[in-house]
């Protein structure tokens, strides 16, 4: 389980490893697609959030035609998509007992802040206390960063997150042994 602890009113989020390395594998996926750096992913985060504490369990990638280029910027048709992806995950068996809590989206910028298409897209999805936005940057060469950014009490976003820096062998070394 990798931890996020907030600031002030700012929820603390754990995430599981698996869900991560899921999350990094298709961030890589992505920007191995082209040769140029390839395209930004992103999807559905699903878990739970309880006192104060959110909780990632799950993800479901979205479908990005990327329309707008190789940024996760979501047209209309994806945005209905999108939709669609929540309120069917309701009926979705692997998901029984989990909410969206979030979003997740790669990035290959060097800001690991909220652009202004994806503050919108969080206003739009994840208006609630308590959401969760998730932001990967990735390279060629580097570990994987992640931000993570959390709607307080008062539905009030913080635009800056403290950046956690995680390799393959860090995620590795939070998931539980397998049994044998």
């Amino acid at each position: 389980m990798i931890i996020w602890h907030g600031e002030g009113e700012v929820l603390e989020v754990h995430c599981a490893a698996g869900v991560l390395a899921e999350i990094a594998e298709l961030a890589a996926s992505g920007y191995r697609r082209y040769s140029w750096g390839g395209v930004e992913m992103g999807g559905v985060l699903f878990g739970k959030n309880e006192s104060g504490t959110v909780y990632i369990c799950s993800i479901r990638p979205a479908e990005c035609e990327h329309h707008y280029g190789p940024a996760f910027d979501l047209s209309e048709k994806d945005c209905d998509a999108f939709q669609f992806l929540l309120t069917a995950a309701s009926v979705e068996e692997e998901l029984a007992g989990l909410t969206p809590v979030g979003w997740y989206q790669s990035t290959s910028r060097r800001d690991l802040g909220l652009s202004d298409h994806a503050r919108a897209f969080f206003h739009r999805f994840f208006p609630g206390p308590g959401q969760v936005a998730m932001v990967v940057r990735r390279s060629k060469r580097d570990p994987i960063s992640v931000g993570i950014f959390v709607r307080d009490l008062n539905g009030v976003v913080e635009l800056h997150s403290p950046e956690q820096e995680l390799t393959s062998d860090i995620l590795r070394q939070h998931e539980p042994p397998s049994a044998l």
